[in-house]
C-alpha cells in the first residue's frame, strides 16, 4: 500500500498496519498499541518512526489521498467510448471500497473526522474532489457546454459520488439501488447534450 514517499520498511509496515485500525475505530479510539501488536513491535517503537498519533494519522491521510487519486485517474483513463462520462468510477467504486482500506478510510474521516483535525481533513479531502471535478470534466469534452453547464455536470457527478460514498459508509444495502438511480438520471441528462 506503499505511497510515493521513500520510508523505512519498518515504517511502512507500521503505516500499513495503522489504516484498519483507524478506519474501524476513528482517530480518538485507534490504538497505538494495537497497532504495535499488529506489526509485532513494542509500542514504544513507533516514536521512533512517529512523533505521535497525529503524525502517523496524516500520513495516513495524505498516502491514501494519493492512492485513491490514482486509482480514480486510472478508471477516468480505461473509460472506454461506450460508457458515459464518469461510470467507470462508479461502476469501480464499490469494489474499490470493499477491497482497498485506503478509500474506506478516506471516506470515513471525510464524513466523520476527530474535530481538532476538520479543518486539514478537508483540506486534504478537497484536493480528492479537486481531482474527480477536473477528470470529470475533462471526460465531458466532447459535449457543447458552457463554463456554467460544464460546472453543473461536474457538481452532480461529485454529488453522486458523495451519495454512494454516504451509502458505502452508513447503509451499505441500497448502494445498488441508488447507484442505478443516480446513473440513469445522470446519463438521461447527459444523453440530452450536444456534442461538439
Amino acid at each position: 500500500m506503499q505511497s510515493n514517499k521513500p520510508r523505512s520498511s519498518a515504517k511502512q509496515r507500521i503505516i500499513d498496519a495503522a489504516f484498519e485500525p483507524f478506519f474501524m475505530h476513528g482517530y480518538e479510539a485507534a490504538s497505538l498499541s494495537h497497532i504495535a501488536n499488529i506489526v509485532g513491535i513494542r509500542k514504544a517503537t513507533i516514536y521512533t518512526h512517529f512523533a505521535n498519533k497525529e503524525a502517523i494519522f496524516l500520513e495516513l491521510l495524505q498516502d491514501a489521498l494519493e492512492l485513491e487519486c490514482a486509482f480514480l485517474q486510472t478508471c477516468f483513463a480505461t473509460a472506454s467510448d461506450l460508457s458515459g462520462p464518469g461510470d467507470a468510477y462508479c461502476h469501480a467504486f464499490k469494489e474499490r471500497y470493499d477491497s482497498a482500506v485506503t478509500l474506506r478510510f478516506l471516506i470515513r474521516m471525510a464524513y466523520a473526522s476527530p474535530v481538532h483535525l476538520t479543518d486539514t481533513i478537508a483540506s486534504i479531502f478537497n484536493v480528492y474532489v479537486d481531482v474527480l471535478v477536473k477528470q470529470m470534466a475533462l471526460a465531458l469534452q466532447p459535449y457543447d457546454l458552457s463554463p456554467e453547464q460544464l460546472e453543473i455536470y461536474t457538481d452532480a457527478y461529485v454529488g453522486v459520488i458523495d451519495s454512494l460514498s454516504v451509502e458505502l459508509l452508513y447503509a451499505e444495502a441500497l448502494y445498488e439501488r441508488r447507484l442505478k438511480a443516480m446513473l440513469m438520471l445522470y446519463q438521461n441528462a447527459i444523453g440530452q447534450l450536444p456534442k461538439k
